[in-house]
């Protein structure tokens, strides 16, 4: 009796685990695909609420797939990002894709769960798995999924195919309250370890295709454009105009878009359109404005939004040409023959110089300053060689002796810069000895401090923002 018994619990055993997994692999990526529609080929356009911490901000979202462009705003910042797989750009303020400094694992992960581009056709065959986990209990199944570059996570499955929640490294996302958008159905509601993360209050399909963020389309009559500094500017500026008016143009590596003097922008009759937050040495709110095409030579920057910079006036230049005009062209500043060299940026064959990380919008690059190694902002702007930010400065106080004191000015108000010289520095093959060097305090720096024209003006420097790569090279 007690070996029927143990065989009747053994059968009843093997029978509730054969019918507790009925569901292959294929059966249930199948009926994800039926229940959500295809996601991961449709082009939505969105409103949303983030919230980070007790932060909240609205954000426009436009996604096909797992490529997807954000523009959030919180008071007078505004961030603009493109997602694409497992990589991601920040924005101009003209929508210039810039690659981000850092990107945290979980947010690709997170679109790739959220548009299914897992589902895709080819997500295998471009190296990505898909694999069903054991039962572990309530209703639904699981998976786990990789993509080269991308943090794996798994996905809990209801029974009608809808994703409840996906794990991304110790994080926990709820997805709930679908909603059925033409075809598909999306959440309209994700929250992360069981706290709001984002809300959807607009969710629509957009019947036309995906247009990647790019660069201001800067045209040329002719190639290359070459250009002469003015008679004694100290860095590059030129000639140049916008509306007929005969105006002077900084090329400013240190600029992260397009600026205008308040003057210039009252002469053109331009009207604000919105309000944006600037600093260098100081900071302070100020107007951005839609300017008309503006003209360098034979090139053609389009009509555009400029910083309208307050502090400019009595400059030698009215306008700025920042990230937006050297992420239209291979730009090229030879400073001892004085002149500005413009060409597409297809000209470009192959990759050559520095890496160069952006860290907001503008490049860095690594240099050892005597032993001490640091990360410099490229500046055209600043007429200084080396000049380094006060904080880092203090966290190394014995780089240079201080031989004098000088008032400078910049963005946002003026300091005081400490001079002195520093015996060596190398930037990439370069190995320089004997440099002037400065210390500015209040001089808020992407980087530890920054390198400018009075340095570079002795060498001749390409940016290749296509590749992120900058060239510096001897005359």
């Amino acid at each position: 009796m007690r070996f029927a018994v143990a065989t009747l619990a053994l059968l009843f055993a093997l029978t509730a685990s054969t019918s507790a997994r009925t569901t292959n692999l294929a059966s249930l990526l199948a009926r994800m695909r039926a229940a959500a529609g295809p996601l991961w080929s449709a082009h939505i356009d969105a409103i949303a609420d983030i919230t980070d911490g007790a932060v909240v901000t609205r954000a426009h979202i436009d996604a096909s797939g797992d490529r997807l462009t954000l523009h959030r705003c919180l008071d007078d910042r505004c961030l603009g990002r493109f997602y694409h797989g497992a990589h991601a750009d920040d924005l101009t303020l003209n929508g210039a894709p810039i690659m981000a400094p850092q990107l945290s694992s979980s947010e690709p992960a997170l679109l790739l769960a959220l548009s299914h581009a897992f589902l895709r056709p080819g997500f295998r065959r471009a190296g990505g798995t898909i694999a069903l986990l054991p039962l572990t209990g309530g209703a639904g199944d699981s998976i786990e999924v990789r993509s080269p570059g991308i943090a794996p996570f798994t996905v809990r499955v209801a029974r009608n195919g809808l994703i409840e929640r996906a794990r991304i490294g110790s994080s926990i996302y709820a997805f709930s309250d679908y909603l059925r958008v033409a075809m598909l159905r999306m959440p309209s509601r994700i929250e992360r370890d069981g706290k709001p993360y984002m809300t959807f209050h607009h969710l629509q399909m957009v019947n036309a295709p995906f247009i990647e963020p790019h660069p201001l389309p800067l045209t040329f009559a002719a190639a290359p454009v070459v250009l002469s500094w003015r008679p004694r500017a100290r860095s590059p500026v030129v000639d140049c105009s916008i509306g007929g008016r005969a105006l002077r143009c900084l090329v400013d590596s240190g600029n992260s878009g397009l600026s205008m003097t308040l003057s210039l922008a009252e002469r053109l009759h331009l009207h604000p359109i919105g309000t944006f937050e600037v600093q260098g040495i100081g900071r302070y709110l100020t107007e951005l404005v839609t300017a008309p095409p503006l003209h360098v030579g034979s090139a053609t920057l389009p009509s555009a939004t400029y910083v309208v910079l307050s502090d400019l006036e009595g400059t030698r230049y009215d306008v700025i040409l920042g990230t937006d005009f050297l992420a239209a062209a291979r730009v090229t500043i030879d400073g001892p023959k004085r002149r500005v060299i413009l060409q597409p940026s297809e000209t470009t064959n192959a990759a050559s110089g520095l890496p160069i990380r952006f860290i907001a919008l503008v490049p860095t690059v690594p240099v050892t300053l005597a032993s001490t190694p640091a990360r410099l902002l490229v500046d055209t702007g600043d007429e200084s060689a080396i000049d380094l930010g006060a904080r880092f400065f203090h966290r190394h106080p014995t780089l240079f002796h201080v031989t004098e004191n000088r008032s400078v000015r910049g963005v946002g108000g003026s300091s005081i810069e400490r001079l002195g010289r520093i015996a060596t520095m190398t930037l990439g093959s370069l190995h320089l000895s004997n440099l002037e060097i400065g210390e500015t305090e209040h001089l808020h720096s992407s980087g530890d401090g920054h390198l400018g024209s009075g340095l570079l003006a002795r060498f001749v420097v390409t940016f290749d923002y296509a590749n992120d790569r900058i060239e510096i090279a001897q005359p």
